[in-house]
């Protein structure tokens, strides 16, 4: 089981504002940011952290992607609005996947570094 999550961002204060507006409808909040690392999640989990990196170095895998769960479609929809509305790139818009499972809903949009960010629930 993976306990938390890091990624790496050439645009440090965009992508902590970003995040902390795309993962409000999660119930994730940001908790710390100490300018060389923030760190989101709940008071009792923290879960997903941005570290800074130069911008000569690369920060997206090709094929890489993370998944965050959603308590239910509003709140994958509610997800996936705010961060077009923060200037994410769409991959595709919340729907369901009978092809992934019978009560997948979900949708995938770009960062703003590149990193392919996914919002689902099975509910």
């Amino acid at each position: 089981m993976i306990d938390h999550l890091s990624l790496g961002t050439r645009h440090y204060a965009d992508a902590v504002a970003f995040y902390s507006r795309v993962l409000a409808p999660l119930g994730l909040q940001l908790l710390r940011d100490t300018g060389s690392e923030a760190a989101f999640g709940t008071p009792e989990r923290w879960c997903f952290f941005l570290y800074p990196v130069p911008a000569d170095e690369a920060v997206a895998a090709r094929g890489a992607h993370v998944a965050f769960g959603a308590p239910d479609r509003i709140a994958v929809a509610a997800t996936h609005e705010v961060a077009l509305a923060a200037a994410a790139r769409d991959i595709f818009t919340p729907r369901t996947r009978p092809d992934i499972s019978e009560t997948y809903f979900g949708a995938m949009f770009h960062d703003l570094d590149g990193h392919r960010i996914e919002v689902l629930t099975n509910a």
